[in-house]
């Protein structure tokens, strides 16, 4: 068994190109193990979005968790195409459904106004609440491209064979989605957003 600082060799190698993934996956179907390197590459970009999507550590943990449980469970139902375009449709429908499942309420911070560092926290918090204000009233979809876009770091090609668009559909998508925020929140705050 090699340790965890060196490289992997042999069968299952770490996966550098689709080819490498489309290999390790049908490996995995198999050999659970194969998967590991899957999981080491993915797992950064499919937390990021999960953590996006519910901006907390634990419950993006958990969540985290619930795709790649599921992916492995469901190595079966992978055939072919992009390795991340499949976990990311695996990560949409586990968001999907943590949020069918339950409500998440919003607590307010508290706010001092004597104190002058309270009220520059308060400032950022305001603004950072209009930002995600701007993004909440987003439809679902624009949301989980976004998502997919930012926080997962997909290339329009990937964000789009997860989604079932092109990559130009997606391209147009996102510089019209950006031009609309950037808009709502001039119109709102007067100032330029940055």
């Amino acid at each position: 068994m090699n340790r965890p600082d060196e490289p992997r060799d042999g069968p299952f190698a770490p996966a550098d190109t689709p080819g490498d993934e489309a290999r390790l996956m049908s490996l995995a179907r198999t050999q659970p193990e194969a998967f590991a390197p899957l999981y080491e590459r993915y797992f950064p970009r499919v937390y990021a979005y999960c953590l996006r999507r519910v901006d907390e550590t634990q419950e993006a943990e958990d969540l985290c968790s619930q795709v790649f449980i599921r992916a492995l469970a469901g190595l079966h139902g992978y055939h072919g195409g992009l390795v991340s375009a499949w976990l990311f449709q695996i990560a949409h429908n586990v968001v999907v459904n943590h949020y069918r499942a339950r409500r998440v309420a919003v607590a307010l911070e508290e706010y001092d106004a004597a104190d002058d560092s309270a009220s520059e926290r308060f400032e950022k918090v305001e603004a950072s609440r209009l930002v995600d204000t701007l993004l909440a009233a987003l439809p679902d979809d624009q949301r989980d491209l976004l998502a997919l876009s930012v926080d997962a770091g997909l290339t329009s090609e990937e964000a789009g064979a997860a989604l079932g668009k092109s990559a130009g559909a997606v391209r147009v998508q996102l510089h019209r989605i950006v031009k609309q925020l950037r808009q709502r929140y001039t119109l709102l705050t007067g100032e330029e957003s940055r």
